[in-house]
């Protein structure tokens, strides 16, 4: 059985398709080598992340597959599921033997897993843009904490650096443990394990309550709908929405 391992960067995945179509190999699994546990009757071969060759894989899913294809299989590498890889792969060899009619087949046995995971990651995208809070800290920097199911903090990057572009900030994702870091527009990502966010200024706090406030003061008790409510604002996120706190 041969397992395809490389470094998990979106760019050694297509070196990983890259490997197979050149030596006409069809592996049983691709994954990342960090943590990975194999068995003994299983041939591990690990693929270099070189440029020309993600380059060309590129190229070719523009030109056979489209600009939406590629932006599918962008989000849909950020997902957290364990077998990403494998339903990528397969999608991909669905749409380089059949054209983009394949992309459009959206009840085949390997196009509809990367649909659904296109979907599922496109949500928590949104969430995380939406309730994302950001709190100044002494630092002179802002800080959000999100927990996002899955890692989505590259997705999301360029909204708030766009959006805040003479502001320094960081995004970091406590479950991931990566962190966003942004100055006068750029940014970047970076490890962040075991990463502590200051508290926020006095300043901030003050801030905090206030939306506290206001949050709880326009509320109608007898429209309440936590079912509702638990829909567009999964409670997993709340520990870092602070409207979503009582008041002091």
């Amino acid at each position: 059985m041969l397992i395809y391992t490389y470094d998990g960067s979106f760019e050694g995945f297509l070196c990983c398709i890259f490997e197979a179509y050149t030596r006409g190999e069809d592996p049983a699994e691709i994954a990342a080598a960090q943590g990975l546990q194999y068995r003994i009757d299983q041939e591990l071969r690990g693929v270099p992340t070189i440029e020309e060759r993600w380059q060309r894989v590129r190229a070719g899913i523009h030109h056979k597959l489209g600009r939406l294809t590629w932006q599918k299989l962008r989000a849909c590498f950020c997902a957290s599921t364990p077998d990403k890889e494998m339903l990528l792969y397969r999608y991909l060899k669905q749409g380089f033997a059949r054209g983009r009619v394949a992309t459009d087949d959206i009840l085949h046995p390997d196009i509809l897993p990367i649909e659904e995971l296109y979907r599922s990651v496109g949500n928590e995208q949104q969430r995380m843009i939406m309730f994302a809070r950001f709190a100044h800290i002494p630092e002179g920097v802002y800080c959000a904490t999100i927990n996002p199911k899955h890692s989505v903090l590259p997705l999301i990057m360029d909204h708030f650096a766009a959006r805040f572009n003479v502001q320094p900030f960081i995004v970091y994702d406590e479950v991931h443990q990566l962190a966003g870091i942004s100055e006068r527009g750029e940014w970047y990502l970076s490890a962040a394990e075991g990463l502590c966010i200051p508290p926020a200024s006095f300043d901030d706090q003050e801030y905090q309550q206030l939306w506290q406030t206001f949050y709880h003061a326009i509320a109608i008790p007898g429209r309440r709908n936590e079912k509702l409510r638990q829909q567009f604002m999964p409670k997993r996120l709340w520990k870092n929405i602070p409207e979503m706190h009582p008041a002091h």
